[in-house]
């Protein structure tokens, strides 16, 4: 998919972030795009019905995967519509206070 010439690809959250990021980039390298191509995902919605802790700890898994640039975070699919906004609030402050090492 990333040999299309696309700017970024979303990941569900079955894919690996850090296989992601990977084949994303061979897949943009063989195919002669500069740069390694950007990514979206890829929290699975169920996490959101987890405590506090285990969303923490998968958001930002995710994200230091990632790595610090060409990332959108966000869910590797819909919300679910019994999602706990708490939950939902807690996830998108998890993000947002997220800083990769170096980062200010």
């Amino acid at each position: 998919m990333a040999a299309t010439g696309v700017d970024v690809v979303s990941l569900d959250w079955t894919v690996d972030m850090a296989e992601g990021r990977e084949r994303i980039a061979a897949g943009r390298e063989k195919a002669g795009l500069k740069g390694p191509g950007g990514v979206q995902g890829n929290l699975d919605p169920g996490v959101l019905f987890g405590d506090f802790a285990t969303i923490k700890e998968r958001a930002e898994e995710i994200m230091k995967k990632a790595g610090p640039t060409g990332h959108v975070m966000n869910l590797g699919h819909g919300i679910e519509a019994a999602t706990p906004e708490e939950n939902a609030a807690y996830f998108i402050e998890t993000v947002r206070n997220f800083r990769h090492e170096g980062q200010a």
